[in-house]
């Protein structure tokens, strides 16, 4: 059964198995706070310069998205659901994501990185936090072709 995490879901979406998008998936990550979910494009490059010292190369493989999530204040409970998903042999996942890139919905092979948080108002006597800001990871496409 999906995990539906309840604020803003379906920013994101999380899943073991290449079918993973918008209605099959095992998570569905709240969208992050405004300004807080930069999406980078790597580029890998075989490249050289000539004798003239012009660069001379090429692209190598395809295009690796990344995608960071970043919430300025998230419950523990949606942090500690997410977490474990990717604690419980989740290192690497289908995510079914929106390429800013070219404008569609994709589904590609990617793996968890970065991951922090800042506890907030911790409770002596348990070390839970009352909730945490600037909770953040990212997601990394592998680049499986």
């Amino acid at each position: 059964m999906p995990i539906d995490l309840k604020e803003n879901k379906g920013f994101i979406y999380l899943g073991t198995t290449p079918q993973t998008d918008r209605s099959n998936y095992a998570i569905a990550a709240p969208y992050p706070t405004q300004g807080k979910a930069p999406f980078t494009t790597s580029r890998m490059v075989d490249s050289a310069r000539n004798a003239q010292g012009t660069m001379v190369g090429r692209m190598v493989g395809r295009s690796v998205d990344k995608q960071e999530l970043g919430w300025q204040t998230i419950s523990p409970e949606l942090w500690w659901e997410m977490n474990r998903w990717f604690e419980e042999g989740h290192f690497t996942f289908y995510c079914h994501y929106f390429s800013h890139n070219l404008g569609r919905w994709e589904t590609r092979m990617f793996y968890l990185s970065d991951v922090t948080c800042s506890p907030v108002n911790v409770d002596a006597a348990t070390g839970m936090p009352e909730y945490y800001e600037d909770a953040s990871f990212s997601v990394v496409d592998c680049g499986v072709i």
